[in-house]
């Protein structure tokens, strides 16, 4: 009775380390990250901040077609390998795709198929993920690799929520745009799936409030129908939805488009911004820049070889060299992918139960799981 007491407490203790994890591993917090989707001049932008209370390691990562895959979930890679009584999707991808990844291959923040479908997440605290059997579960940065492997624009991946759905320990919504100009707000909300497009989406912008609060508050303001003054961050208010919208409702003519997207990511840094990134749907490039290493860098996407020969190749987010990057990319093989997990690990902290008995089970199965597709043809 003694053990069975001990034993239960300490797996409270976890319950409790891995809720507060929750808000510390990828780009947590209350505040942290922002993107919107910005058309001008002919061009469809992507803008994104990873905003982090702690040093943020990672990798630009290119990931070819032609692989066969199977969804990871959450229980995965806890237990280090792939479990039983659980519904599988196997699939080989379609889209090679160019993604920023915190944790390694397979397990994105967000990135831009070769199709010109982009998909990043973000913190909504209050996410409750479904649980369902009759569907494919995901671990939730799986799941963004498995839209940006198989489709092509956001109604198609928006289709795929019958299917597979995304689980795990983080809180997020999602952000989807496309080579057509089509965005979506994915969120998710007692457990189902709350979906904002079309005239629902009036707004390509999103940050860490759910997206229906976002379009309430705005109307608070003047310009919007509102008496308050949008300039003003006020004190227990969160000003970046209503300062982009402001800013994108008249942006100047003359400013580059390039230019004024990394002007606006700025503009919604609150402080602890690691990482910005704008995707160019239409003209295949991403420009980033992070907090380490400001200076700026881009990678020419239309260029580059996505067969499943060349395998997986990466560059180090904060690489030291600036300007054109596209020809900087090695392969990136499971040696350098277990360096990448841990480096991202290391940077958490989970808490004495969480470091001891949590964090080493996802460096783990995070290596092992990711490690395991090949190209199709093998």
């Amino acid at each position: 009775m003694k053990y069975a007491s001990i034993k239960m407490v300490l797996s409270v203790s976890i319950l409790i380390i891995a809720a507060f994890v929750v808000m510390r591993t990828g780009p947590m917090g209350q505040r942290s990250c922002f993107t919107f989707l910005f058309p001008s001049e002919g061009s469809l932008l992507v803008g994104h901040n990873l905003d982090e209370n702690m040093k943020v390691p990672g990798l630009i990562v290119i990931n070819p077609r032609g692989v066969s895959k199977e969804n990871i979930s959450y229980s995965d890679i806890k237990a280090g390998e792939r479990g039983r009584g659980l519904r599988r999707l196997r699939w080989v991808s379609k889209y090679g795709s160019l993604t920023y990844n915190v944790f390694g291959k397979e397990f994105p923040d967000g990135g831009l198929n070769e199709a010109g479908l982009y998909v990043g997440e973000m913190t909504l605290m209050g996410t409750e993920w479904p649980a369902r059997e009759d569907v494919a579960g995901f671990y939730h940065h799986h799941w963004m690799q498995y839209l940006l492997d198989n489709f092509a624009t956001v109604d198609e991946a928006l289709s795929s929520l019958s299917t597979a759905l995304p689980e795990g320990h983080c809180q997020w919504h999602f952000f989807l745009a496309d080579k057509n100009g089509k965005a979506a707000v994915v969120e998710f909300i007692g457990g189902k799936p709350v979906v904002y497009s079309g005239e629902k989406l009036p707004y390509t912008i999103l940050g860490n409030d759910r997206y229906d609060l976002e379009l309430k508050d705005i109307l608070n303001y003047k310009g919007f129908g509102g008496g308050k003054d949008p300039a003003p961050k006020y004190e227990k208010e969160d000003p970046r939805f209503r300062w982009a919208a402001l800013m994108f409702r008249e942006p100047p003519k003359t400013e580059p488009s390039v230019d004024f997207a990394f002007r606006a990511l700025k503009k919604a840094d609150l402080g602890n911004n690691k990482w910005t990134l704008v995707y160019d749907i239409t003209g295949k490039k991403l420009y980033f820049r992070t907090s380490e290493q400001p200076s700026l860098k881009w990678i020419d996407i239309s260029v580059l070889d996505f067969s499943c020969s060349k395998m997986t190749r990466a560059i180090d987010i904060h690489q030291k060299a600036e300007g054109d990057s596209t020809g900087r990319f090695a392969a990136l093989d499971n040696e350098k992918n277990a360096e990448a997990v841990k480096r991202a690990w290391a940077e958490i902290d989970a808490g004495f139960a969480g470091n001891a008995f949590w964090k080493p089970k996802m460096v783990k199965g995070q290596i092992a799981l990711s490690s395991g597709f090949k190209c199709s043809g093998e």
